[in-house]
């Protein structure tokens, strides 16, 4: 493509204006021509009149010098005065002519050599006559005019040659007046000629600068419309326009715009690449589909799942894949999914292709599924996402089958160490008590503190395995909370039963706050796991108390909460600790397991049974200071 410069580095505005004035410029240019004619037209005219009034008065001074001639003459027959008066007249008038003609032909070299001459002879004349004139005056008639007559026969050459000259002039100015016709009509055709020149050239030019600024405009622009088409068919542009008019700037901006679209293309390109590569690697299933419950896409991942290829899944019904009752339909099975699993997980059971017997009893063939398929649990959630073609549904799947093996025999184990382990410790930590107060005959003081020691152990495993079954019940859902309306008073009660023993032990004086007279508090709770709780925190502030401390516990009641106080004297909980002390198996000092027979469980627990009760746990502590662990929950349902 051409990339023309020129006026091509003029905005559009700019080249219009210049082009307005190049058409200025030439009507200026024939209107100047024409008006030269017309002035000299008008100067022709003038000149014509001025030739004319110049022959008249030529003509008059031939008839002045004849009338000045015969009244010198008349005087000098008759000294008739008034023939005096007529020669003063005429002579004066000569003198005016005169001058006139000078002026007149002042431009005009050859001819005011003429009149010069003519000028010369009537100073000859003019002086001839005013002799006569005077010796009219002065001398007998008779000798007078012999004398006129003698001198006007001398004078006569002279006089011959004057009209001679004025002739001469009249016969060069009637040469004049006539060439002057002629050259008025050369004006009049030139000026027709100017006129119809100037109405086809600027015709010419309209056409021409039209054509020209349209060609150049229209090229310009398809330059623009071959780019749109390039950049729609992903071909190279062509080399940008040169210039700095409007067009040029679109071009440029066209140019840009295409560079930042094929960027953006690129990128989301690259984008659609990596959400494609994450989508078949992701290690769940992702399946869209329609409101209908018709499979539009499948990932790699679940394919692989339901032992299909994606393409095989395409177009069957989401229902195909999962268990249900023959009873149910389509429809409601529908409906019980965007119920249950909208925007939440919801465990179903999916149907896949049954490649060979399992020995898992949960797996198996069924009248009521299809023949042949094997039954294998899901965690299933579902949203909902607006595409062009309207509302979508993307369903995440998860294959738990693992996860619920390994959930079963975690739960096959902690009720083996329950059975297996709690049952015979419970026993030996009988024995070990009848021991020690003597049930089996007398035993030495260094045999009783090694039996109380040995009991101590005991309980801490038996401890242990409490806490293991309790995490184990957390994690399986099945920590059961029965609230029920219970007397504060109780609660507390039971929490010092609980715990005063094991403070006294070691030495630690236990505090806890009555109910000042709010006997018949009431809330609504476990009253159980409540003192579970307060048991778990009196033994965790006990164990880090410093000898002959003191662990306060105190309660606050208003119409809708209850808050527990358990306080200590201890090493308190450093600040990075806050948070973290309530996760499983979180201490501030790992030697703690060892010296205060921790197993970083008690807290874990204590907070899920808070949170059941739909409360909350927190620690109030500056390290070294001692600590405050407090609990606030609902009074009411």
């Amino acid at each position: 493509m051409s990339n023309e410069t020129g006026l091509s580095g003029f905005k559009l505005s700019h080249q219009g204006w210049l082009l307005m004035l190049f058409f200025v410029v030439v009507e200026l240019s024939l209107v100047g021509a024409e008006g030269y004619l017309v002035l000299q037209a008008e100067k022709e005219a003038k000149r014509a009149e001025h030739v004319k009034e110049i022959i008249a008065k030529t003509n008059h001074l031939v008839q002045v010098c004849y009338d000045t001639g015969t009244s010198v003459m008349e005087y000098a027959k008759s000294k008739d005065e008034t023939q005096a008066a007529r020669y003063k007249q005429n002579r004066d008038e000569t003198k005016e002519i005169l001058a006139w003609l000078k002026e007149a032909l002042k431009d005009d070299p050859e001819n005011l050599a003429i009149l010069n001459r003519v000028d010369a002879n009537l100073q000859i004349g003019m002086t001839t006559m005013d002799k006569i004139k005077q010796a009219v005056d002065t001398q007998p008639l008779l000798v007078a005019v012999r004398y006129g007559f003698k001198e006007k026969n001398k004078l006569q050459p002279t006089f011959d040659a004057l009209v001679r000259d004025l002739l001469s002039l009249v016969r060069a100015q009637r040469r004049i007046e006539e060439e002057s016709p002629a050259a008025q009509r050369n004006q009049r055709e030139s000026q027709k000629a100017i006129l119809l020149a100037g109405l086809v050239l600027n015709v010419v030019l309209a056409f021409a600068g039209a054509g020209w600024f349209t060609r150049k405009l229209t090229s310009r622009l398809d330059v623009l419309v071959e780019n749109a088409k390039r950049m729609k068919r992903g071909e190279e542009l062509n080399t940008p326009l040169h210039g700095s008019d409007e067009i040029a700037a679109l071009d440029s901006t066209f140019h840009e715009m295409a560079y930042t679209l094929r960027l953006k293309e690129q990128l989301l390109k690259d984008s659609e690449a990596r959400v494609r590569a994450i989508i078949e690697k992701v290690p769940v299933g992702l399946v869209v589909f329609s409101e209908e419950g018709t499979i539009e896409f499948v990932n790699p991942t679940l394919a692989a799942m339901f032992r299909e290829e994606p393409e095989d899944l395409v177009g069957r019904a989401l229902s195909s894949l999962m268990s249900r009752s023959q009873t149910t339909s389509d429809s409601e099975f529908s409906a019980q999914l965007n119920e249950k699993a909208m925007e939440r997980i919801f465990e179903v059971t999916c149907l896949r292709k049954n490649i060979g017997k399992s020995n898992d009893s949960r797996i198996s063939e069924s009248s009521d599924d299809s023949v042949g398929s094997e039954k294998f649990p899901v965690e299933f959630s579902m949203t909902v996402f607006e595409t062009e073609d309207g509302a979508k549904r993307l369903g995440i799947l998860l294959d738990v089958s693992e996860r619920q093996e390994i959930q079963r025999m975690r739960q096959a184990f902690v009720s083996m160490v329950s059975h297996e382990l709690r049952t015979p410790l419970t026993a030996v930590s009988g024995f070990i008590s009848l021991l020690e107060m003597g049930a089996f005959g007398e035993v030495s003081k260094e045999a009783t503190e090694q039996a109380g020691r040995a009991e101590a152990n005991v309980a801490r495993l038996i401890k242990l395995i409490t806490d293991l079954l309790d995490l184990e019940k957390m994690d399986s859902g099945t920590l059961n909370v029965s609230k029920a309306k219970c007397k504060l008073r109780k609660i507390l009660e039971s929490t010092d039963e609980a715990s005063r023993s094991f403070a006294e032990s070691k030495g630690i004086k236990l505090e806890i706050e009555s109910v000042h007279g709010n006997e018949n508090a009431e809330l609504y709770a476990d009253a159980d796991r409540i003192v579970q709780v307060l048991v778990n925190l009196i033994s965790n502030a006990v164990k880090f108390s410093p000898p002959e401390g003191t662990v306060r516990v105190a309660h606050s009641l208003d119409d809708e909460f209850l808050e527990m106080r358990v306080t200590d004297q201890g090493r308190g909980v450093p600040a990075k600790y806050k948070e973290v002390i309530f996760e499983r198996f979180q201490q501030v000092d790992v030697s703690d397991a060892k010296q205060k027979g921790g197993t970083g469980l008690g807290l874990a627990i204590c907070k899920t049974i808070v949170e059941m009760h739909e409360g909350t746990i927190s620690v109030d502590s500056e390290d070294g200071k001692g600590s405050t662990f407090w609990f606030r929950i609902k009074r009411k349902k």
